[in-house]
This record gives C-alpha cells, sequence and structure tokens, in this order.
C-alpha cells in the first residue's frame, strides 16, 4: 500500500505584482500515461511519444484557467517519473480573489487529488480538487 498511495497533482499558481502568472503542474509519468489512451489516441501511450507529450500539453492547458483565462505553454522538464509543465500569461491587474477550474483528466477511471497553491502578495492559499470539481475561489 505504501508503494502507490494516490494519484496526484500538485499545481502552483503564482501571481506577481503586475498580473504575470506562472503556472507548474507536477505530475507523474505513470499516472499520467494511462491518460494518454484518451488524449492522444494516434500515438502511443507515453510521455516519451512526442504526439502524445504535446496532447498532455494541451489539455493541461485547456483544463486549467485561472480566472476563466488559459495560460501558453513555457517549459517541460522531467526527471524519473516526475514531469513537470510550466505555462505563464497575464492577468488584467492583480486580482482580489482567484477563481480555478480545475478539469484534469476528466475521464480518468482514478480516483486522483488536485492540489493547487495559488501565491499572490507571499502569501499561499491552497484548494483540493477531486473529479468533477465545480471551479473554487479564494480571496486575497
Amino acid at each position: 500500500a505504501w508503494a502507490h498511495r494516490g494519484h496526484h497533482t500538485l499545481s502552483v499558481v503564482e501571481i506577481t505584482a503586475d498580473g504575470t502568472v506562472t503556472v507548474i503542474h507536477t505530475l507523474s509519468a505513470h499516472d499520467s500515461e494511462p491518460e494518454l489512451v484518451e488524449l492522444a489516441p494516434d500515438a502511443q501511450p507515453s510521455v516519451d511519444d512526442p504526439d502524445a507529450l504535446k496532447a498532455l500539453e494541451a489539455h493541461l492547458r485547456d483544463a486549467f484557467t485561472i480566472n476563466g483565462q488559459r495560460f501558453d505553454f513555457f517549459a517541460y522538464e522531467a526527471w524519473g517519473d516526475d514531469l513537470q509543465f510550466t505555462f505563464k500569461g497575464k492577468l488584467h491587474g492583480v486580482p482580489k480573489t482567484v477563481t480555478v477550474a480545475y478539469g484534469l483528466f476528466p475521464n480518468s477511471r482514478k480516483t486522483g487529488v488536485g492540489l493547487v497553491n495559488v501565491r499572490l502578495n507571499g502569501v499561499t492559499k491552497s484548494l483540493t480538487f477531486a473529479k468533477g470539481d465545480a471551479p473554487k475561489m479564494v480571496e486575497f
């Protein structure tokens, strides 16, 4: 039971004083690859397949929004079983409330949990998402 404690994704949202946003999603390859069967049906379900990796990148971009806004892909890193996708963009000003829509892997048969940490002005607030959750809001 300790070998695999669950299917989790960590997303960190950093919003700077000028409204610049950096979103970093960290997930495991072994949890993500089964999802590639639906995300990239014509590719091999492996993060080693460039087409599958592009489909995963597009899914993360489209399925995760801040205040209704999607962000542009910026970087990808992998080490061991860990995958990290970074997205960047800019909000119109610095928000007092941040609404996170977390639609990652909606067709998954696994019961994953998404932890989202939102940082603004040195304050971090955390949200937890399960499959099918509606968008959630934090106030700063």
